[in-house]
C-alpha cells in the first residue's frame, strides 16, 4: 500500500485522504472529513464498479486520527483549564493563610521531638481557630519560665493534658520529663499538621553559600565550557 496522501481544502473546509493498495486489483481508499466534530470521517473504498462505503479502513487513517483530536481537544482543554484554576485557587489560599498568619512554617532547632522529627524539620503549623488544641496534638508555643518573667523560646512539643482554661501540659518526645510550665491558650501559636524532614539542612547559612557560589561559578565558566562542548562536536 503506498504511503498516505492528505489534502485539506479551505473552503468549503474538508479534509480527504486516499491511499492505492498494491496488489492486482489496485483498490483506492478515499477518507473524507468536514472537519466538524459532529460528524464522523467517512471511509470509501473504490472498486472497478462502484465506491462502498465502509465504517473504517484497513490502516491507520490520517484523517481519522485529526477527527480523534478534535474530538479530545475540547475535553483537554477543559481539563487544563480546570486544572490551572485550582492550582491559583490552591496558591491564592496558600498566600492569604500567610498573610493572615493562619499558617506558619517554623524549623525545628532541637532533639526534644527525635523519633517523631528530628532537627531541621521544616513543620506545618496552623492557628488553633482552624485547628483546635487536643490530648495528643502536636503544638508550637512560647515557653515561659514558671513565673513568666522570661520567654524561654517557642517550642514544639505534644500535648498530654489540659485544657484551654487551666492550661496545657506538655512533652517532648524525646524527653523524659513534661514541660514545668503550662501553656496558656494565649501562648500557643499553632498545631502542627505536617512536617518535612532535613529542609533545616538545606537552609543552613553555609549550604546556602556553597550553592550560590556554584551558580557563580558556572556562570563565569559557562561560555568556556560551551565553547569546549562545540569543539569536540565538531571533531
Amino acid at each position: 500500500m503506498t504511503e498516505p496522501r492528505e489534502l485539506k481544502l479551505q473552503e468549503p473546509p474538508l479534509r480527504a485522504e486516499w491511499r492505492a493498495t498494491q496488489n492486482v486489483d489496485r483498490e483506492t481508499w478515499l477518507v473524507i472529513w468536514d472537519g466538524s466534530n459532529k460528524s464522523r470521517p467517512r471511509a470509501f473504498q473504490a472498486s472497478s464498479e462502484k465506491w462502498v462505503e465502509h465504517t473504517k479502513p484497513p490502516f491507520q487513517s490520517l484523517v481519522r486520527r485529526r477527527f480523534r483530536q478534535a474530538v479530545r481537544a475540547p475535553i483537554l482543554r477543559a481539563v487544563k483549564a480546570l486544572a490551572a484554576t485550582a492550582a491559583a485557587t490552591c496558591v491564592a489560599v496558600i498566600v492569604i493563610a500567610f498573610l493572615s498568619g493562619a499558617l506558619q512554617l517554623r524549623l525545628v532547632v532541637s532533639d526534644s521531638m527525635a523519633g517523631t522529627f528530628e532537627r531541621g524539620a521544616l513543620l506545618a503549623v496552623v492557628s488553633p481557630q482552624f485547628a483546635p488544641v487536643k490530648d495528643g496534638s502536636i503544638v508550637v508555643f512560647h515557653y515561659y519560665n514558671e513565673d513568666r518573667s522570661l520567654l524561654v523560646g517557642d517550642f514544639s512539643h505534644r500535648v498530654m493534658g489540659g485544657n484551654d482554661e487551666i492550661g496545657w501540659q506538655t512533652k517532648g518526645d524525646a524527653n523524659e520529663s513534661a514541660d514545668q510550665s503550662l501553656v496558656l491558650r494565649q501562648d500557643i501559636v499553632g498545631t502542627v499538621i505536617g512536617w518535612i524532614p532535613n529542609v533545616g539542612i538545606v537552609l543552613q547559612p553555609t549550604n546556602v553559600l556553597a550553592f550560590l557560589l556554584l551558580v557563580m561559578l558556572l556562570g563565569i565558566l559557562r561560555p568556556d565550557l560551551s565553547e569546549l562542548l562545540a569543539s569536540r562536536r565538531k571533531n
